[in-house]
């Protein structure tokens, strides 16, 4: 398996990439005095090794705040982050608009950041591609936006996901419709694998933890995410893969490439199927939907991280691919024989969903809506983005839409019928 960097981008970005480099030392157990093989024999996936078993981040954080560059400097992770590699020019967008941020990137900070991107790559051995950490509405979109434009121009051959945040669904603040519409507009055309987090949703989940409902806490979930993601990648075992085989598996049409994620600890000596049937269901356990939504996806894979001897997946992979008739085989396993070191044995549910061609095409109303009325749309224009621009962003997504109740609309009736058929 080939090296992945982490590039994280604003405030957000930046603590999520804070957050999971912290998991990741963890999860290797770097900081403690335990040699193992299993967690060291793949850790160049992650991690450039020193002389003298030490190690340094594959990562590139954004210059995003003084507050948070004195954060990262001054924690226990410090040791594992190379200063020369941290952004230095720090993106001034005061308008906090996607437009201002696209501008200044491509001004000051573009060219250092592939600089020292060229840096990471050519001490790899094997690059697999790029993560991006970032948010789709706040004042660094357009820098996240750009920097994915760019990478793929410059790496046309090399993976690349997302781990995106959007706005909750019931947002009325008109530069955060703005934002994540070209963002959305961006990623729909530059990137191999989109995984979407809605803050909504998490508080809901933190709230059923019983835990505080902070953006720390949300971002520790995404971190969770990520590393459960690609442990596949990070650890030796007979039942691994990377990204672009989850891709491969759950992208039936070409842009349909956004899924939605959710991940749970589970018990061998409890009821398997029960576990599973709870955590894919989105209304439970789905980090992406704010509101309830219907048990409906195009395609589903599952990650586990425990030993698949003591477990008959054959018989739970046989029962999910029976909600996805219209997708012979259509369901993915991959396992990471290596155990969560704070978690033990988890499970990622991944999903295809058809309602997220809903929840796209209520903020393209909204911003439809907001545009109509040029709402704030002197912000952007102010900074050099003509009108043009804002059609062509709304008509790309109405194409987006158009092709969830296209290709989702057989799926639909295929599901009724089956549930018409079970119940009987």
């Amino acid at each position: 398996m080939g090296e992945i960097i982490q590039l994280n981008f604003g405030d957000i970005g930046n603590n999520i990439g804070h957050q999971y480099l912290e998991k990741l030392i963890d999860d290797h157990y770097l900081n403690d005095n335990i040699i193992n093989n299993q967690h060291t024999q793949k850790i160049h996936v992650s991690f450039e090794e020193l002389k003298n078993q030490q190690y340094q981040f594959r990562g590139i954080f954004d210059n995003s705040s003084d507050q948070f560059i004195h954060q990262l400097l001054t924690s226990p992770e410090c040791q594992y982050i190379n200063n020369n590699l941290l952004l230095t020019k720090r993106n001034k967008n005061i308008s906090g608009t996607h437009s201002n941020s696209q501008n200044y990137f491509k001004d000051q900070i573009q060219d250092e950041l592939f600089e020292k991107l060229s840096q990471h790559i050519e001490k790899c051995d094997k690059f697999f591609g790029c993560n991006f950490n970032h948010s789709t509405f706040d004042n660094s979109s357009g820098q996240s936006a750009q920097a994915i434009n760019q990478y793929r121009e410059r790496f046309p051959d090399k993976f690349c996901s997302s781990f995106s945040l959007i706005p909750n669904i019931i947002s009325t603040n008109a530069i955060e419709i703005y934002n994540m519409t070209f963002s959305l507009h961006h990623l729909i055309e530059n990137t191999d694998v989109v995984m979407l987090f809605d803050y909504g949703a998490l508080e809901k989940q933190l709230q059923k933890l019983n835990q505080l409902c902070t953006i720390q806490n949300s971002n520790k979930i995404i971190a969770e995410c990520i590393l459960q993601a690609n442990s596949s990648q990070r650890f030796p075992g007979y039942q691994n893969g990377d990204f672009r085989k989850i891709a491969t598996n759950l992208i039936p049409f070409p842009r349909l490439h956004f899924f939605t994620c959710a991940f749970s600890p589970f018990k061998i000596n409890s009821d398997w199927n029960s576990q599973l049937k709870i955590l894919s269901i989105p209304e439970n356990t789905y980090l992406t939907f704010h509101n309830i939504t219907r048990n409906l996806y195009l395609a589903q894979s599952l990650i586990t991280r425990c030993n698949t001897n003591y477990l008959d997946f054959h018989q739970v992979l046989s029962n999910l691919e029976n909600k996805t008739p219209w997708i012979p085989y259509g369901i993915l396993h991959l396992n990471c024989k290596v155990e969560n070191r704070n978690l033990g044995k988890t499970v990622m549910h991944i999903g295809n969903h058809k309602d997220l061609g809903k929840n796209f095409q209520i903020h393209t109303e909204i911003y439809t809506q907001f545009f109509r009325r040029k709402a704030f749309l002197h912000y952007y224009l102010q900074d050099g983005m003509d009108e043009m621009e804002f059609v062509e962003a709304e008509s790309n997504l109405n194409d987006f839409v158009s092709e969830y109740q296209e290709y989702c609309c057989q799926a639909y009736y295929d599901e009724e019928e089956y549930y018409e058929e079970e119940q009987y």
